[in-house]
């Protein structure tokens, strides 16, 4: 049986219950809520790769990339909108530029799709978009095998 990815979820605790339900067939789950929290499961929980909520610990998002930025070997970072944030189009623009300038390994607005499609395709496509941004062990070809 393949080694199934431990992914830290950075995000507010609403967030979780939508990250949980998206995910937690796929990916063996350590949630933080705050940076002090994220620091000790990075330290102590052998981290493959994170998912960070622009909300997470009073939008520290970028705070909790810089610290993943100066780890090695860095796990795979990817940042999301999970819920109850509408921004303009310029703005959404400008903070993925952002996460892609800094470093994250993608972007995923679940927020927006959810309410386009609803909750259960919302996390059937947030399960592939991190199946597909994250390399083996916790990427497609891991989901694969």
């Amino acid at each position: 049986m393949a080694k199934r990815c431990r992914l830290l979820v950075a995000v507010t605790t609403m967030g979780y219950i939508h990250a949980r339900r998206a995910l937690v067939e796929s990916f063996d789950l350590v949630p933080v809520f705050s940076i002090s929290q994220a620091r000790i499961a990075l330290r102590d929980a052998d981290i493959d790769c994170v998912l960070a909520s622009i909300h997470f610990d009073d939008s520290r998002m970028f705070e909790l990339l810089a610290e993943i930025k100066a780890m090695d070997p860095r796990p795979p970072f990817v940042c999301c909108m999970l819920l109850g944030t509408t921004l303009s189009d310029r703005t959404l623009r400008g903070l993925v530029r952002a996460a892609e300038e800094q470093g994250c390994t993608g972007f995923f607005n679940y927020n927006s799709l959810q309410r386009k499609v609803g909750f259960a395709e919302a996390d059937k496509q947030l399960r592939e978009h991190l199946l597909n941004a994250f390399p083996p062990p916790c990427g497609a070809a891991a989901a694969a095998a």
